[in-house]
């Protein structure tokens, strides 16, 4: 991975993100894009499960995702 680039199950919470790569199968892919999670998407973690899952808020909404799929999204710290 890329300097500053992490999986979004490392990232911490209530820190503004942006989405880098997508490692997930397209039909998956398809279906977070459709709920505004695409590459270069602003998201934030905002609450941490105690599976190892997170919930993310993107485009006004709020996303729950499961410790696998969080592993294939790669995120780095927005830019200020």
């Amino acid at each position: 991975m890329a300097p500053g680039v992490m999986a979004l199950a490392d990232a911490p919470a209530r820190t503004p993100l942006t989405l880098v790569t997508c490692l997930i199968d397209t039909s998956l892919r398809t279906r977070l894009a459709t709920l505004g999670l695409r590459t270069g998407s602003p998201l934030e973690v905002v609450l941490r499960t105690a599976g190892g899952g997170r919930v993310v808020s993107v485009a006004g909404s709020r996303i729950a995702m499961d410790r696998s799929v969080l592993q294939q999204l790669h995120v780095k710290r927005a830019q200020a």
